[in-house]
């Protein structure tokens, strides 16, 4: 049955990124731009590892679990098992959302976006986990799923798959796969030597492309678009929100002014809990501390807060309106105003008027934005935007009633 695999026909750099799945890394990444095969090669070595170890468990997962059904189940994933192992070698559960193939192994497919979904996918252990274009996915939500690498299955070593189109480069797959240091400390990774990346591009699979995919679509895309969907480039998403935000705004923390006037918290609830400290000074807006969680209460999340000294001198912390009676939980918890676009308006005002600093060790805020966007349709993306809000709450809720606003 393995030998039916090579049906499978790789170009020459496909054929590459094939071999690097095999070397030693633990964590490899392929990114580049679209259409690039860049999933069809991660889920085909989810196939064989699922065909070559019997009994063997393989997660894939993107932010939402809808979409990892739709762009990789049913596109990629159902259409490769009938074409390799055929049609009665596998059996789909759509219900529980895995494929149990005829040698007693299970690849599941979910998403890391909402708790009923991930209580799922993570009460299992597997031999390989795949996250599909990470860009989407926030680095507290990967690093949970991190654990669940742990089914032991004779010979077969286990693997972290991750792919994406490009983001900005202050996203974390950039810091970890390119610069090699771990995202929330910038600290040179403990072994560097466990995560690798390479490039695919639409170019590098052309003989599988419509002739005119790549000179009718990808070389027409606004500048932006085509520097990530044709090239491959990490640059700052189209449409990004807070456009001007550039590194001069990032200060490190021994910078920080050593009093403000007074602080103001933002939180943000779900299953992707986030909280920002905002500083105060004059007509100067600082975003001083951030802390998130993934799949945490709030009462957990609070206590962590107190630990790190958190809370301090008493704040309002202005918080989602839609979180009910866990505002309750936290310590000068109020509602936040949650007007969107007069909320950014008001922070990009302040971002032009070089009136807004963060502190070089706010990994969640620095994570989201710069690649914080509308789409086509002027909507704002809402994916991997946690310490956004949290940002919008503490700093638009406290300046629309006050002297500063005026």
């Amino acid at each position: 049955m393995v030998d039916s695999l090579s049906i499978f026909k790789p170009t020459e750099v496909q054929r590459k990124a094939l071999e690097l799945l095999k070397s030693g890394a633990k964590h490899i990444l392929l990114f580049g731009g679209s259409r690039s095969g860049k999933t069809t090669v991660l889920v085909m070595a989810v196939i064989y590892r699922a065909v070559r170890f019997p009994g063997s468990r393989h997660l894939i997962c993107r932010y939402r679990a809808k979409d990892a059904r739709s762009s990789v189940l049913h596109e990629t994933l159902i259409p490769w098992l009938t074409r390799t192992i055929g049609k009665g070698s596998y059996r789909l559960n759509v219900h529980e959302g895995f494929v149990r193939l005829w040698n007693g192994s299970e690849i599941w497919i979910g998403g890391l976006g909402d708790k009923e979904q991930v209580d799922k996918i993570l009460g299992h252990e597997y031999c390989t986990i795949y996250f599909n274009e990470v860009s989407q996915i926030a680095y507290s939500a990967i690093t949970t799923a991190y654990s669940r690498l742990a089914m032991k299955v004779e010979g077969c070593r286990n693997k972290f798959f991750y792919d994406c189109n490009p983001a900005s480069p202050l996203h974390w797959a950039y810091k970890v796969f390119i610069r090699k240091i771990e995202p929330r400390t910038d600290e040179r990774l403990t072994k560097p030597e466990l995560y690798d990346s390479m490039v695919l591009n639409p170019a590098d699979n052309a003989e599988n492309l419509d002739e005119d995919y790549i000179s009718d679509i990808l070389d027409t895309m606004p500048e932006k678009q085509r520097a990530r969907f044709r090239d491959g480039l990490w640059v700052k998403a189209e449409g990004v929100v807070y456009e001007k935000f550039d590194e001069t705004m990032i200060i490190p923390p021994e910078e920080l002014p050593e009093k403000f006037d007074y602080f103001t918290g933002g939180q943000d609830f779900g299953l992707h809990i986030a909280a920002v400290k905002i500083g105060w000074l004059g007509d100067r807006v600082y975003v001083v501390k951030d802390s998130g969680g993934f799949n945490v209460t709030t009462r957990t999340f609070v206590e962590r807060q107190k630990d790190m000294d958190w809370y301090g001198e008493v704040f309002d912390t202005y918080c989602d309106p839609a979180g009910g009676e866990r505002i309750q939980e936290i310590p000068g918890g109020v509602k936040a105003n949650n007007s969107v676009d007069a909320g950014i308006d008001y922070i990009s005002m302040l971002i032009e008027r070089h009136r807004f600093y963060v502190s070089s060790e706010c990994r969640g805020v620095l994570g989201e934005i710069a690649d914080y966007a509308r789409d086509e349709n002027n909507v704002i993306i809402k994916m991997n935007d946690h310490f956004m809000d949290a940002m919008r709450y503490g700093i638009f809720s406290e300046a629309q009633g006050s002297v500063v606003m005026s």
